[in-house]
């Protein structure tokens, strides 16, 4: 009975979430509304499990423990957020913001730069001199397309990029099109991909419950 209420409740989710290809609608929606509430509400358990609760434990078996004390400041950021919606001391809890938003920052920049980056850059071994020469090319188009300091045009006063960087924009924006395509064109199949996948899991999970 478990296995068909489950059934049920992952092929209705499914359904719904798949409706959004009509269009935005109110079952889409809920759907996305029920992800993120279920999505919220175990990561707040995994985090009271995982974090809040050893922490307390631990400082509950030795409060005199003067290692203790490196808990009051993430312990004092929390009390900081709760004052959110408080008139007059709500600035507060910017900071609490503030310090999430810049230590994340840079962890995404530092992971991006040491697991992206730089193993793609030092990884990287052309076939051929030329196919490095192609990929060195297209890579600089593609950053100059990025471009908003344009030189002064003749003795006028109007600011336009002179003829050699219209060139150069268009490259790097055609390049930049198709690599957006190829990317789109990925998406798509392993969207199709997985939505094979599940017509054939409840496929086979229907004729299993009813053979």
């Amino acid at each position: 009975m478990n296995e068909i209420v489950g059934l049920i409740v992952g092929l209705t989710l499914t359904v719904m979430i798949y409706s959004y290809l009509l269009g935005d609608n109110p079952l889409y929606r809920i759907a996305v509304h029920i992800l993120v509430g279920v999505s919220a509400a175990y990561a707040g358990v995994v985090i009271i499990r995982s974090v809040f609760a050893p922490v307390m434990q631990q400082i509950g078996q030795n409060p005199t423990d003067p290692a203790n004390i490196y808990w009051l400041a993430p312990l004092l950021f929390i009390a900081l957020l709760f004052l959110r919606r408080m008139p007059g001391i709500g600035w507060l809890s910017n900071l609490t913001l503030a310090v999430l938003m810049g230590v994340g920052a840079a962890v995404a920049l530092l992971g991006a730069l040491t697991g992206t980056l730089i193993p793609q850059v030092t990884g990287l071994q052309a076939a051929t001199p030329l196919q490095g020469l192609i990929i060195a090319v297209l890579t600089i188009l593609t950053l100059l397309a990025f471009q908003f300091t344009p030189f002064r045009a003749g003795k006028t006063e109007v600011w336009e990029p002179a003829g050699w960087q219209k060139g150069v924009a268009l490259a790097g924006r055609a390049i930049l099109s198709i690599t957006f395509g190829a990317v789109f064109a990925l998406v798509l199949s392993a969207s199709l991909v997985l939505l094979a996948s599940r017509i054939n899991f409840y496929l086979t999970e229907f004729l299993r419950l009813l053979l």
